[in-house]
């Protein structure tokens, strides 16, 4: 059921993603209709800009939640909206009450998102991954690609004063790719941490591929693609 707060953050995000952005989204054929009772956990292959749940919440069709860490969590200015919408704030110290909720969303039968990786980038999270084994949830991966030169960094003060980074993308393709599901039968039902990391590794090298053939793409089409006007958003669609 679509909440009033996911439904005015849905129309905010459709606003915000047609002035930004021409969205591109593929790989809707690998996603089957939701059976009754089916779990899914969609892992966000690349966090590439901290505004990527206004690409995502533009594209949905129905609500679900998504783990954040708290350093990134979601757009500044609408994170109290932001959390009645479905957004779980993930603390890296401690990320058991996030999972705790992860595993809730997925037992009341909605979709949950979540980051393959940590909020600078500089590693791996398997809280996704281990989620999906545990709970009996199939795993989607999503690619998610802003232009690397339409990136740009700036800063927001907080309550507390203090000024914090956040990166958000003007005049860019934005490109959603749903890959194809991935198998977890051969994990332990409670896998161990050096189960997670070789499947995060994984993961992590099939999303290097994808976007090295992402730029390739940009690359050879640069000189098509330069005066052409990336806004509108898209008119697709996603039932998670």
């Amino acid at each position: 059921m679509r909440s009033l707060p996911f439904i005015i953050m849905r129309a905010y995000a459709t606003v915000w993603t047609r002035k930004h952005a021409r969205v591109v989204v593929k790989g809707l054929d690998e996603i089957a209709l939701r059976r009754k009772g089916e779990r899914r956990v969609y892992l966000l292959l690349d966090r590439s800009t901290t505004f990527d749940i206004m690409a995502l919440l533009h594209v949905s069709e129905e609500p679900f939640a998504i783990m954040m860490e708290r350093t990134s969590f979601g757009v500044p200015g609408l994170r109290r909206l932001q959390r009645a919408a479905g957004l779980i704030p993930l603390d890296a110290a401690d990320p058991r009450p996030a999972l705790e909720a992860g595993a809730a969303a997925l037992d009341r039968g909605r979709p949950l998102l979540a980051s393959l990786r940590a909020a600078d980038g500089s590693s791996a999270r398997t809280d996704g991954i281990r989620l999906a084994r545990e709970r009996g949830a199939a795993l989607y991966p999503i690619f998610l690609k802003a232009e690397d030169d339409r990136v740009r960094t700036k800063t927001f003060r907080g309550r507390d004063g203090i000024e914090r980074p956040y990166t958000t993308f003007k005049d860019s393709f934005y490109f959603i790719e749903f890959l194809r599901p991935f198998d977890l039968s051969g994990l332990s039902a409670a896998p161990s941490e050096a189960e997670l990391a070789a499947t995060a590794a994984e993961l992590d090298a099939r999303a290097s591929q994808v976007d090295s053939r992402y730029e390739t793409f940009l690359a050879d089409n640069r000189e098509r693609f330069a005066d052409l006007k990336r806004r509108g958003g898209t008119r697709y669609r996603v039932a998670w």
